[in-house]
């Protein structure tokens, strides 16, 4: 029995949450070609996409594995027919029932539903996976900002260079075909659905990749970035809500798959600007001023001649409460990775770090009933801390989730990043608890969190001296 093989090898994950342990147990099963496709059409959303989620199924659990399916001739289905788009829709979503019912039992149905959920319930990302069985899990096309530090300002050509809004929201990206229609995906390659958005988009008569920050409004007032980002990663919007687009890139179709095989785009910056500009409204424009207003607008943006120019704009930004700005060469060209043709601008030092575990609450105090803080710790180890900050809601929501929680890539703001006396790894001062990442697999490293640093504090000077 195919399913229970699998199940068997997921209990056998899940017995301990160390990341040594899950390695290990991988590596004891590296040469199983059935756990590597489960493995790949799980957690590869560039090579496999479905088209529907678990909340689109109606099959109640003692339905599950009353027929002969085998797991291999449920995979073939969904390759075939879900992630070719042969069959999409409601006839995708009754295929699935279907087949889910028609397992072989009831563990072939639940591995079948855990990949079209695109989790297995592990508490393994993509590099993990990768490091026992290579590049198997593709990472998406992105491409990420570098910092402005003292480093990369040298070679950064400022003179005409594009300031714009960091907005706090969640990046996605609209891949728009006037013949086939839209799909959107976050950066971990996650498929969403915004079919308001989805038709502004195809009005414009464009075809290509739109890329840009979703922020949700609720009647009409902007949501902090953490309270916006929790409903986005629901998929289920409430109906007094709004989600608006904010767009800062068109790339072609050819550019954006020739990124995947690490080629870099031929089209500068502010031509690619130009086309955001040309076919979408301005950054002013109001969605929500009479019927029908488009969900969809520029990002606001100014172009500047030096960096003093560049900095009052972020000074001013961050005086608004919002996280920043990125700055963009007109010359800049679309590739995969990190780009140091766009580096982002901002003060305050956030980095992504892993959740460890819990530390318990002061027996006597209202934490007591929930935790004290959440533990965490980058990927090489170099940093580790507790984090709180949390607001009651979060608590409880934590609390109750403690299991799921451990593992996941969480966002921290701090002030500074410290070695204590006696310590063999850094620390973060005074660490503040921003949100959830679910859209990214790994943390920052110290590396990477002292070019933060570096960059804050270059940042903080210069928009004095501005």
């Amino acid at each position: 029995m195919q399913g229970k093989h699998i199940s068997s090898i997921i209990d056998e994950l899940n017995e301990s949450n160390g990341t040594n342990h899950k390695l290990d147990v991988m590596k004891s099963h590296k040469d199983d070609k059935l756990l590597m496709r489960v493995l790949k059409m799980t957690y590869d959303k560039v090579a496999f996409t479905y088209g529907l989620t678990l909340k689109s199924l109606i099959v109640a659990d003692d339905e599950l594995g009353k027929g002969s399916l085998t797991l291999t001739q449920i995979l073939d289905m969904f390759e075939n027919d879900l992630n070719t788009r042969k069959v999409t829709g409601n006839a995708a979503i009754a295929q699935v029932e279907k087949a889910v019912m028609a397992a072989e039992d009831a563990e072939t149905a639940q591995i079948a539903l855990k990949v079209i959920n695109r989790d297995l319930r592990i508490n393994m990302g993509r590099s993990q996976i990768n490091k026992v069985f290579g590049a198997l899990i593709v990472k998406p096309v992105y491409m990420r900002c570098g910092t402005y530090n003292e480093k990369t300002s040298k070679k950064f050509k400022v003179d005409g260079a594009f300031v714009q809004l960091k907005a706090d929201g969640s990046y996605r990206e609209f891949n728009v075909q006037q013949d086939i229609g839209v799909t959107c995906v976050s950066r971990q390659g996650e498929e969403y659905s915004y079919p308001g958005i989805e038709e502004a988009l195809l009005e414009t008569g464009l075809t290509g990749v739109f890329f840009g920050e979703l922020t949700v409004y609720r009647d009409g007032v902007l949501l902090d970035r953490a309270t916006g980002n929790g409903i986005l990663r629901k998929h289920e919007i409430p109906e007094d809500c709004t989600v608006i687009f904010d767009c800062w890139d068109i790339v072609t179709l050819d550019e954006y798959n020739a990124a995947k095989a690490k080629v870099k785009g031929k089209t500068p910056y502010y031509a690619r600007w130009a086309m955001v500009k040309k076919y979408l409204p301005d950054h002013t424009h109001n969605p929500f001023d009479g019927d029908g207003g488009s969900p969809v607008r520029a990002i606001e943006c100014i172009e500047v001649k030096d960096i003093s120019e560049a900095l009052k704009f972020t000074a001013d930004v961050m005086n608004k409460g919002l996280e920043g700005t990125i700055i963009k060469e007109r010359d800049a060209v679309f590739r995969d990775g990190t780009s140091t043709q766009q580096l982002k601008l901002k003060v305050v030092i956030q980095l992504e770090v892993r959740v460890t575990g819990f530390h318990e609450g002061t027996p006597g105090t209202v934490r007591e009933e929930t935790f004290g803080a959440m533990t965490f710790e980058t990927d090489d180890k170099k940093i580790k801390g507790r984090v709180s900050g949390f607001k009651n809601d979060e608590l409880e929501y934590f609390n109750s989730r403690r299991e799921e929680t451990i593992g996941k890539v969480i966002t921290v703001e701090c002030n500074d990043i410290t070695k204590g006396r006696n310590n063999d790894h850094y620390a973060l001062s005074h660490p503040r608890y921003i949100e959830v990442r679910d859209d990214k697999d790994e943390t920052d490293t110290f590396e990477s969190a002292m070019e933060a640093k570096a960059a804050a504090l270059m940042v903080d000077k210069l928009t004095e001296a501005a």
